[in-house]
């Protein structure tokens, strides 16, 4: 008996015709043989992708979302805007994949879709940022440097490590700024070239499995990376080692909170889920468990 009555696979039509043929050779079989009914759209633009995503949300058992990390971001702002939207699932086909990291889907299409079709519903927390949503994290500095500088003739030859390359150069020419941040009403004052606001684990590829960082906790990490030196750098890869203590960083800090806000001296642009669009300053806060989402079976500590 199928597990979905309806389903609905959405994607960008401008992905690519090879994202395209991929999705539908090795994900739809999966997909269709676990539903009664499914839908397959295609969409031209943002615009009508977040429309689509709400329409469908309205009466199907589940969205399967095909696409990178942007997709993922647009579905989810749209789906902020309604009331109990259908539950989502994550089927990775862009370059990046970050937070279908996070939940640890497969990123082999063909794996993904039936690790998701035998996997659970899960409440998962989701960022409201200036009126607007994120769903793995939203960063100034270096960030969104590192997400303008991409080449995308680099980004297409050379996958993820274009997002390395860019993320170099711009270390490189960082120049460090002022912040103010007031965190659940606590306000602090710090001078760094990176400040990030994560929800989930993974940017660029790089993953940081810190115990502190949960997608379902009710809690944002927030990092200022302080200088562009070596030795940060190196410190902000070490967090991929989970016996790493942030408190005994010597160029990182770290905080939690539930609402979070942040100002500069000047404007700057934010980057959320490697989309910019916004700038600061930025009021952001959890809204915990607000997205469903159908993700593989998990470890019982994880989420």
């Amino acid at each position: 008996m199928p597990k979905f009555n309806r389903s609905v696979l959405l994607y960008n039509g401008n992905a690519g015709q090879s994202t395209v043929d991929s999705v539908l050779r090795l994900a739809v079989p999966h997909i269709a043989q676990a539903s009664h009914s499914l839908e397959i759209i295609q969409t031209a633009s943002p615009e009508e992708f977040e429309r689509a995503c709400q329409i469908a949300a309205m009466d199907a058992d589940i969205l399967f979302i095909a696409g990178g990390d942007g997709t993922v971001h647009s579905a989810v702002r749209a789906l902020a805007e309604i009331a109990d939207p259908a539950p989502i699932a994550i089927l990775p086909s862009g370059t990046a994949n970050d937070f279908a990291r996070t939940l640890n889907i497969p990123l082999d299409l063909d794996l993904a879709a039936p690790a998701l079709i035998n996997g659970d519903i899960k409440k998962i927390d989701t960022g409201k940022i200036n009126g607007g949503s994120f769903l793995n994290f939203a960063g100034i500095g270096v960030i969104t440097d590192a997400s303008s500088n991409i080449d995308p003739t680099l980004k297409e030859r050379y996958g993820k490590i274009s997002y390395f390359m860019s993320a170099l150069q711009s270390m490189r020419q960082a120049t460090p700024f002022s912040v103010q941040l007031k965190i659940d009403g606590i306000s602090y004052v710090e001078e760094g070239v990176l400040v990030l606001v994560m929800n989930g684990k993974s940017i660029g590829t790089h993953n940081f499995p810190l115990a502190t960082i949960d997608p379902a906790d009710g809690l944002l990490d927030l990092f200022v990376i302080q200088t562009s030196s070596l030795a940060a750098i190196r410190e902000w890869f070490s967090l991929a080692q989970p016996e790493v203590v942030t408190e005994e960083l010597e160029h990182i800090t770290h905080y939690q909170g539930q609402s979070i806000s942040i100002s500069t001296d000047e404007e700057l642009d934010v980057d959320t889920d490697g989309e910019i669009y916004l700038k600061t300053p930025l009021d952001i806060e959890i809204q915990p468990g607000s997205l469903k989402m159908l993700i593989p079976k998990q470890p019982e500590d994880f989420i």
